[in-house]
This record gives C-alpha cells, structure tokens and sequence, in this order.
C-alpha cells in the first residue's frame, strides 16, 4: 500500500451534536466517499482515491428501468467511468412522482408515497453501488417547479403545472394557506417560485410547506443513507437565496449525523462565471433574464467551506476555450489559497450541438472534459442530451483515454503547472505536474510547446484520444519542444529516465 493510500485510510474529525455541548469524536469509515485526507482536491472511495469520470444518458436516471440501466452503467462502467447524476426529477415523459396520485381525485396526497418512485431511486443506488460507481444527488430540480413558455406536454400542462407541491395538483393546501401560486411562470421578471423562499423568515405564511418538503428530504435520506457512495448536491443551478442552500445543507446533514453518517454537501448555482467577473471576458447570463444570478454566485460555497464541503462550478462550462481553463483554475486556486481543500466537481458538462449553440459544440464539450481535469477537478461528467453528449459513443471513447492516462500515474500527486509551459497559445495545451520529473499534457488540437521541466532524458508517450490507443514510447532531451502527431487532440505523458 502507498503512501497515499495508508494515509487515506481514515480520517477523524470532531462534531458537535444538537443538544449536547460535549463534542463527539467521529471516524469516517473508508467506504463513505469524503475528500482525500492526503490530497483533498480529490475524492476518497473505498480506502483509496479516485478521480470521478461519467457521461448518462438523462439527468435523473433513476427514473430508467431495467434492463435499459442496467446496459447504461455497465458500458460506462467498462469505458472507465465512475460518476453518474441523480436529479430527483418527475417532470418527464414516464416518469413518476414521489407522491400518491388519488385515481379519482386526480390529486396527489402529500401525505402518501408512491411506491414505484421509491423503488426505482432504491434500486439506482444499488445497481450504482454495485458497480462502485459514484452518484451525485440534486434534491431540488429546479425546473420541475416551473413553467416555461414552449416546453408544454401534449396535454397542454407544463412542469409547475403538474408537480404535486403545486396547489392545484394536491388535496393538502390551498394557495391561501401554502402562499404558493397555482400558475407561476419563469418570464424574467418572476424568476424564484415561493416555494424556494420557504425557509426565510419573511414567509411565515408557508408552514404547511415547508413541512412538506421536510419530509420529502427525510424519506429521499431514508432510502439514501444506507448507501456510501451518494453526494448530496441541494439544488440544480439556483436562483434561490443563499438562505436556501445554507438551510438545506444543514438540515440534510443533521438528519445524516443523527445516524452518526458524514456526508458531502454542496450547493449549485445558475451563474457561467463562477469568479464575479475577476476572469476577463467570462460569458455571463443575461440580466435581463438572469438578474439574480448576482447574488446567487459560486462564491457561496467557495466561502463557505464550513457548510459546503465541496463545489459544483457545472454552469462554468458554458464558458469556451482558454477562458473556460482560467474560470475553472481561477477556482481550484482560490480554493488553494484559503486552506480550506475541497473537491471541485462539474456534473454536467455542456456541448453536443453545432457552433454557435449556446452550449458549445461537440467539440467544446470534449475540451471542456479534459480541460477541467487539467484544471485540478476531482469529478466530470458529460451532461445529458441534447445539451451534453451524455453516454454518446464519442463520449464514452475520451471517459475511456482519460482513465487510461490518468492510470498511468499517480494522479493524486499531481497539480496544474502551466507554468511549465513556454511559447503557448491560448487554449494550445494544457499541463499537470507532480514536481519531479513527470507530466501529463494534453493538446486540444496540433499544437507545440516548450517544457521548461528539469534537465535529462525523457521518455514520451503519445496517447490518441480519439482512439484511445497509445502509441510507442520514445526519448527526448528536456527542457525543449514538444509537438504533437499530427491536429487530432492528444495527450501525452513525459516522465524522466533514469540515469543511474
């Protein structure tokens, strides 16, 4: 065993209990996925460390059935993928609520369960714990509790119309007594629905909901609790105050401790830039139609790392090319600079369309899987289509030579350096050093540079992406100029020989 993983083998930490002022002393066991003691940038799972690596076909996958999901994780399981996303979403075509729909009423009962929702959640967990693969919860979808101008269902209702927390929709509340709307429409002048304002004390009027939500959470804990392998993200690119993820951090935390389980909590927010304008030329949304993006900004959880124990910067993938690198490492260094090491994971990331999109090209989206590596992040996945290209072939075959170069070393002593990079265009290459004498590149198109690495000998091993097939070693003298094959996207490892 190295050193990395004998020092990852536990780690203990002090909490404090509700109601009791005596601190207690709580080891987390090897199985719980938790930061890296020894490089907490990345993930620890089942005694060692690992970099997450996923692409699925659809945001909330639990909802799939088997055999169909079972076939989506096994593929990605033998590409080298490792990661998968769980919004706790109902909104779609077959998919089921968590809530019992009365068949006569037509009204859903807050107050009861619908089995096969649970069942299906229950049954993703095991078929994801099975084949270790590493799954990051939302348990708020955002866009299930609103309507969108032209995303309406054949039977003319739209997400907000046909959610069960929707006044309309269940035999609990009323609009007079939930303060909640029965239509509400997102039109960029009332983007936040009263139900993500229930928590702030100037919505004394919405009790009733807030209990409601409490035990949605308490049964989504239930079912998820017995599982080590869950990441718990508490919404999907939020508007909502600061107050609102703060709240539900906590409590979902609580409700873990109360069962003596730590887990990782974050928080996902709306905004592209996730540095408030430092990084030059950074995309941001429009105001008009995004103004509360400026309070809703990834410095909520980059400053907080007391309730967020790690990051989600996903919206940073609308940004493009050299700009999208410094957005993410601008991020991974700040995180340095505080001391306070976390994970930095990106969920979804965007690009599967044609140039112009908004979401990039499916070429963008590729950059943007190994360009957030290369900026340090501990967890990527290929975002669903048609905005993502989620479990596509192409998808699968980079999943595939990721996990094949970053096997080739011990990533986990490894950092972005750069720095080491002389005569670099924008966007040229891309470079992660351990500080000795080994690397790992990675060209996005032809490109060469000079590494400035410590005089000697060096071997080079040229990995084709698209392929993912190695091709022959061979000896170079460094520092000097490294140039790649031909204009494909490449990746290279350059470690030293040697002399002795």
């Amino acid at each position: 065993m190295n050193s990395i993983l004998k020092s990852c083998v536990f780690l203990t930490v002090i909490l404090v209990s509700t109601g009791c002022n005596k601190p207690i002393k709580k080891t987390i066991f090897t199985n719980q996925i938790h930061p890296c003691s020894a490089n907490p940038s990345y993930w620890q799972y089942l005694n060692k460390p690992i970099l997450l690596l996923g692409g699925s076909s659809d945001d909330n996958l639990f909802q799939h059935t088997s055999p169909d999901l079972d076939k989506e994780l096994d593929l990605l399981r033998r590409s080298g993928g490792n990661f998968v996303r769980c919004t706790m979403s109902g909104r779609d075509s077959g998919n089921v609520y968590p809530f019992y729909l009365d068949p006569l009423t037509r009204l859903y009962d807050l107050n009861r369960w619908e089995d096969e929702y649970w069942r299906r959640f229950d049954n993703f967990l095991k078929a994801t714990h099975d084949r270790q693969i590493i799954v990051q919860i939302e348990i708020w979808a955002t866009y299930d509790f609103y309507t969108r101008i032209g995303t309406r269902w054949s039977d003319g209702t739209d997400s907000w119309d046909r959610n069960p927390f929707n006044p309309a929709r269940n035999s609990n509340y009323t609009t007079e007594t939930s303060g909640l709307p029965v239509i509400f429409k997102s039109d960029g002048v009332s983007l936040i629905n009263p139900f993500f304002t229930t928590i702030l004390p100037r919505y004394d009027e919405t009790p009733v909901v807030l209990g409601f939500q409490q035990k949605f959470v308490d049964k989504l804990l239930s079912v998820s609790l017995e599982y080590d392998h869950v990441l718990y993200c508490m919404d999907n690119e939020t508007n909502a105050e600061p107050e609102w993820g703060i709240y539900w951090a906590e409590y979902v935390r609580g409700k873990a401790s109360d069962r003596n389980i730590d887990i990782e909590v974050t928080e996902m927010w709306d905004t592209f830039d996730p540095t408030d304008g430092e990084v030059k030329d950074a995309v941001v949304q429009n105001p008009a139609t995004h103004f509360f993006t400026k309070r809703s900004g990834v410095s909520n959880t980059l400053y907080n790392p007391d309730t967020y124990s790690f990051l989600d910067i996903s919206n940073h993938n609308a940004q493009v090319g050299e700009t999208h690198f410094k957005t993410g490492i601008y991020v991974w260094n700040k995180i340095q600079e505080s001391g306070n090491i976390r994970p930095v994971n990106n969920v979804k990331i965007y690009g599967a369309g044609p140039s112009g999109d908004w979401n990039g090209s499916s070429k963008d989206g590729l950059e943007r899987f190994w360009r957030n590596v290369f900026a340090g992040a501990a967890a990527v996945r290929f975002h669903r289509p048609t905005a993502g290209l989620g479990n596509s072939e192409i998808a699968l075959s980079h999943i595939k030579s990721m996990r094949m170069l970053t096997d080739s070393i011990d990533l986990f002593r490894f950092a972005p350096a750069n720095e080491l990079l002389d005569d670099r265009s924008d966007n040229e290459a891309f470079c992660l050093s351990n500080n000795e004498k080994e690397h790992i590149l990675y060209f996005p198109a032809e490109g060469s540079v000079n590494l400035t690495a410590k005089p000697g000998k060096y071997s080079l091993s040229w990995l084709h992406i698209g392929s993912s097939a190695w091709q022959e070693p061979m000896e170079t003298d460094l520092p000097g100029i490294i140039q790649t094959p031909d204009n494909d996207q490449w990746a290279v490892l350059v470690k030293g020989i040697s002399t002795r």
